[in-house]
């Protein structure tokens, strides 16, 4: 807010009529409340410079606040500006956002945080508001399957296509502000646009034009560049996102802040959304291509009349995984366009391998039980036989390589969101061990089943189940050092999950490692009943085995999500 010249000469005014006061002194509380009854509104400011022909007729109400008349050039985008010695943390902007853009009652684009600190002893406090950063690069629309993202080549804004999203959630994981909000009853997400209505209107974003002290603005900024990344908030480096990786473009500014800050709530921690049918998905479709590729080398070491059943196991494994990725999607109807994203987006890649390894595997089953399987083998042709077993290896090498590269894209899926928890040292090994380990025990349960219906014995099942058992036990371990493990910076984000895996989360921890407990005594028990011939018992031991430690592997992809705890913005 500016002073006029009426509220100049109140001042003056009371001054010359009021006790003396030493003009090198501090300035009286009485001084600056009258000092602030002598401002002017933004309405008054307004009214009165339009009166003295400063601005146009057709000028807006808030042409200080967003750059009228004015493109920007190539190298630039439009980006907020935040005064933060002006924002005192009222929240009108928060209200004025959720107003005018009809959000639902939990819904919130626009948030207030507080920044803490201290400098030469002496404590500081400083709110934050803080919306979309409309990124130079933003990870949102990168990561996007179905292209629900796009960056105005002119305004630089970053607007959410609702008509496009199919409820994903992935731009939710990808932003590391936590920007985008899904909406349940709607099955989108949902981002601040910048009001581009009203600013293509000549009005100012809601959020600009109800803060009351004028402290957001919208501003023509040079774009920075990959090579010339600045921070965020100054002074808060490390405990915010880094933003080299998107490079957000919001502006903030302060002429007294300094020393070293942290969000206030830096040390509350609530588990993560737990996306189970992710969780579900990613640990049967692991089973099913672990499955897939001990099947080939059991082919060679035991009878390939078990071969179906372990097919069988594999197609099963991921028709189920796939359904459930459906139930995490909020417009499942609409799945059909996740391809479009394929040339950015992991997640369309796997999609698209996934998609392509289901048919495969089904070819590779169907055949199988065409060349192994007696009943079927006598009702089709003799020609039709011969083709299935000319065809199986091949079918069979094809849904294999197609299983292994959707696992590895399902890696690069929460690798590229640049979380710690979820780094590629992590979730590389723990992904492939649960391949390998329920893959492992599955074909071998399986070949053991088949081989005790015909009375034949199963060459090759114990190795296999030892090596299964093996790569659970190293993911224990694994998961034992993260915990176990001192960390240098106590509010990192990987010291923040452990905190988590300890205090909220600790039962379901508990849960997992009793799951992974309980499978092995029982894994044991079957080897033992086999090694005493006790083939029916041991196979009921082994089944249960499997059973308890594909459990363990569910509870553990579920602290998998709910255990993440990266630093995000403050409030946020």
């Amino acid at each position: 807010m500016r002073a006029d010249r009426s509220g100049a000469r109140l001042r003056e005014s009371y001054l010359s009529v009021g006790p003396a006061h030493d003009p090198g002194a501090a300035p009286r509380l009485l001084d600056l409340l009258l000092a602030e009854q002598g401002t002017l509104s933004a309405v008054d400011v307004f009214a009165q410079r339009t009166e003295e022909g400063a601005l146009p007729l057709n000028g807006s109400a808030y042409q200080d606040l967003i750059p009228l008349h004015r493109v920007p050039r190539p190298g630039q985008q439009l980006a907020f500006r935040v005064d933060l010695d002006a924002c005192t943390g009222c929240k009108a902007c928060v209200t004025a956002c959720h107003s005018l853009n009809g959000l639902a009652p939990e819904e919130t684009w626009r948030d207030v945080g507080l920044l803490v600190g201290a400098n030469g002893g002496v404590g500081i406090q400083q709110t934050v508001t803080t919306a979309c950063h409309h990124c130079e690069d933003p990870a949102c629309l990168a990561g996007c399957p179905v292209r629900a993202y796009e960056k105005d080549p002119v305004t630089g804004i970053v607007r959410h296509l609702d008509d496009q999203c199919i409820g994903c959630q992935y731009c939710v994981l990808k932003c590391p502000y936590d920007v985008p909000q899904y909406q349940p009853e709607l099955g989108i997400v949902r981002k601040c646009d910048m009001c581009t209505g009203r600013l293509a209107a000549g009005e100012a974003p809601a959020c600009v034009q109800g803060c009351p002290s004028s402290a957001i603005s919208i501003q023509i900024v040079d774009q920075r560049g990959a090579e010339a990344v600045g921070e965020l908030l100054p002074g808060v480096n490390g405990t915010i996102p880094d933003s080299s990786y998107t490079r957000p473009t919001t502006r903030y500014a302060s002429k007294r802040l300094s020393g070293a800050l942290r969000p206030a709530d830096l040390d509350h921690l609530e588990p993560a959304s737990a996306h189970d049918p992710l969780a579900v998905n990613l640990v049967l479709l692991q089973l099913s291509v672990g499955t897939l590729l001990f099947d080939a080398a059991l082919g060679v070491l035991a009878s390939p009349s078990a071969q179906p059943l372990r097919l069988l196991l594999a197609a099963l494994s991921a028709l189920s995984g796939l359904g459930a990725a459906t139930l995490h999607l909020g417009r499942p109807l609409y799945a059909f366009r996740a391809f479009l994203g394929w040339r950015t987006s992991w997640m369309s890649r796997e999609i698209i391998a996934f998609g392509a390894y289901v048919p495969a595997l089904l070819a590779a089953l169907a055949a199988s039980g065409l060349v192994h399987v007696a009943p079927l083998a006598a009702l089709a042709p003799a020609w039709l036989v011969g083709g299935a077993a000319a065809l199986r290896p091949a079918l069979a090498a094809a849904a294999l390589a197609l299983g292994i590269a959707g696992t590895f894209c399902s890696v690069m899926i929460y690798v590229d969101t640049r979380r710690a928890a979820w780094a590629l040292a992590r979730t590389l090994p723990a992904f492939t061990l649960t391949l390998v380990g329920l893959g492992a025990l599955g074909a071998a349960l399986v070949t053991a089943l088949a081989a005790h219906a015909v009375g034949s014995e199963a060459s090759g099942v114990i190795p296999l189940a030892l090596l299964g058992l093996l790569a659970l036990g190293l993911k224990i371990g694994g998961e034992t050092h993260f915990l176990l493990r001192p960390r240098s910076d106590p509010r990192g984000a990987l010291a923040r999950s452990v905190r988590l895996l300890r205090g909220v989360l600790r039962r379901r921890a508990r849960a997992r490692f009793v799951a992974a407990a309980a499978g092995g005594l029982l894994a044991a028990a079957a080897l033992g009943s086999g090694v005493l011939g006790l083939a029916r018992l041991g196979l009921g031991f082994g089944a249960l085995s499997f059973v308890v430690f594909v459990l363990g592997e569910l509870i553990e992809r579920h602290l998998y999500f709910t255990s993440e705890a990266s630093c995000g913005m403050p409030g946020g």
